[in-house]
């Protein structure tokens, strides 16, 4: 078992999410899979975890966050 000092060194899950997406491409990881099971995440995150009366709202919100990343990389034309 962990101790309290042990738990407190520990990352955070999202930290090691976020690292493992990030090193993906680096340990061959096909990045158009990595794409798919992202999304995948976000929409199984949503069903299963965001309660049902806030899944439209959180969705939407998903879907503009996505938007505003890929204009802030200039991946669209920007009007949305």
């Amino acid at each position: 078992m962990l101790t309290p000092c042990q738990i407190a060194q520990r990352p955070s899950p999202l930290y090691i999410i976020a690292q493992t997406v990030s090193m993906a491409p680096t340990v061959g990881v096909d990045p158009y899979a990595a794409l798919g099971v992202l999304i995948e995440g976000a929409v199984q995150t949503l069903v299963q975890h965001i309660p049902p009366e806030r899944q439209a709202e959180a969705a939407a919100t998903l879907v503009e966050l996505l938007a505003e990343r890929l204009d802030a990389h200039g991946l669209t034309d920007g009007d949305r």
